[in-house]
């Protein structure tokens, strides 16, 4: 009776160790232990720079060389555009002009994927009403 406890023990402690190996090997770095050439799905997406949004004044563009600065409320943005859309759209606006950019950071650098003119809503115009000179007429009372 001993001997088939030990049987049972040792088969049941090697399963359990071998079980831990398996488990061990499997995943992104495969069961050879060495990392696999195909990227996971969390690699990818952290790969995949993020777009960010701003808007604010264009203070400097050169289409030909491909660099604008724009200075939002609370920081200056100097962006760099690669593609040729880009490009094109610097060319189209002027220092002055209030802008919505799209861009992605990358090592430092400001890529600037897209660029369009912002449109100035109502409340940042000036809204002043005329007075009349003439003092307002009030109505005798009985």
């Amino acid at each position: 009776m001993k001997n088939a406890i030990r049987l049972f023990l040792v088969s049941l402690i090697t399963l359990a160790f071998a079980g831990a190996a398996v488990a061990q090997g499997t995943g992104a770095t495969g069961s050879t232990g060495t990392k696999s050439a195909a990227p996971t799905k969390t690699e990818k997406k952290a790969a995949a720079a993020k777009t960010m949004r701003a808007t604010g004044e264009l203070t400097a563009a050169d289409a030909k060389a491909g660099m604008a600065k724009v200075k939002t409320k609370d920081k200056e943005l100097s962006l760099t555009a690669e593609s040729e859309d880009a490009k094109e759209a610097l060319g189209k606006v002027k220092v002055g002009d209030m802008v919505k950019v799209a861009y992605t950071e990358k090592d430092g650098k400001l890529t600037l994927k897209s660029l369009s003119k912002a449109k100035v809503s109502t409340a940042t115009k000036s809204t002043s009403t005329k007075s009349s000179d003439k003092p307002m007429e009030s109505k005798p009372t009985k």
